[in-house]
């Protein structure tokens, strides 16, 4: 899906460098030519928060219900609205407004569904949930459930998968706690961004709710599902001629992780395609802790953000690239 933020700092003799055609279309104005692009949702500046929701993030909901992974990642440059489209306004961690964004209301959604199956079932089905909030900056793993936490390290089990190690996985069962939980993290990952200078902008966070659900007649038989909602760090290309110390090696890590995205989605896309290829999960922490969810009978939606004034046009230009890749992938 696409999505372009409001037009700060659009003016009159700057313009756009998007018009949207339809629902599922738009035109970028390059030169020579106009390019199209064609995506499953556009969503425009007058395009409310449920329904950016319920367009992309109800089917994945349902599908982690049915026994699926799935994840939900925004994408694009700073400033293009991934914080405020997967969480809200930034200013807020009141996750109950009519602003909130994608993360809360698939919480909403994730226990509304949860209760109609126990309700439906009676006391014969239980279901356990759990919540983990990480950040990944400059390629390293940090709790946001944890703020004394450093470095964490990425582990492989032979049925959870890939996981963090010794990461705080809080047991939620309703809306509410999981809530608490968001707002916990959010409130770290704010005052880790002034104190640690870990700028939000530059990291990617993790937010992830492994769902089993169990049945008392079938002991042996339990379904178990992850839900992941990622803000991926600003995808902007680093001027590295500009940038020293800290926000060079930040520039490199971004770069580097956002590109191995890039890699194992054009290798997904092959694949899907009936090609050979080797998925390079391992090259960033962000590939290999999302590998399950990635490939295989995982669920995954991009919601690409950008913005449309024609100063961005070369950062729009990839991001929609990136997302039209995406879309590839069966």
């Amino acid at each position: 899906a696409l999505r372009w933020s409001t037009l700060t700092g659009v003016d009159g003799e700057q313009g756009l460098c998007l018009t949207a055609l339809s629902s599922t279309t738009i035109r970028l104005h390059s030169k020579p030519e106009p390019k199209m692009f064609t995506f499953d949702h556009v969503a425009n500046v007058d395009t409310n928060q449920e329904s950016v929701f319920s367009s992309v993030a109800k089917n994945i909901v349902e599908s982690c219900m049915n026994g699926y992974n799935g994840t939900i990642f925004a994408y694009g440059q700073t400033g293009s609205g991934k914080t405020f489209t997967m969480l809200g306004p930034s200013e807020s961690d009141n996750f109950t407004h009519n602003l909130r964004g994608v993360i809360p209301r698939s919480f909403e959604y994730l226990f509304f569904l949860i209760n109609r199956e126990k309700e439906k079932a009676g006391e014969g089905k239980s279901f356990l949930c759990k919540c983990s909030f990480i950040e990944i900056y400059n390629e390293q793993i940090f709790d946001l459930l944890d703020s004394a936490s450093a470095g964490l390290f990425l582990r492989e089990h032979i049925k959870k998968g890939v996981f963090v190690d010794v990461a705080v996985e809080q047991v939620v069962t309703s809306a509410a706690e999981a809530y608490q939980v968001l707002s916990m993290g959010w409130r770290n990952r704010r005052v880790a961004s002034t104190s640690m200078n870990r700028e939000s902008s530059r990291s990617h966070a993790v937010f992830t709710v492994p769902i089993k659900s169990m049945e008392k007649t079938k002991p042996l038989v339990n379904i178990r599902s992850q839900l992941n909602l990622v803000d991926l760090a600003g995808s902007e290309r680093q001027k590295d001629t500009q940038t020293e110390g800290v926000r060079l090696k930040e520039a490199g890590s971004i770069n580097r992780s956002l590109s191995c995205l890039g890699q194992v989605i054009t290798a997904l896309v092959d694949v899907a395609n009936g090609r050979q290829r080797h998925i390079c999960y391992r090259d960033s922490k962000l590939t290999f802790l999302l590998r399950d969810s990635l490939g295989g009978n995982a669920k995954t939606f991009y919601i690409a953000n950008v913005l449309p004034g024609s100063k961005c046009f070369e950062e729009t230009l990839s991001t929609l690239q990136f997302a039209q890749r995406a879309k590839l992938i069966k």
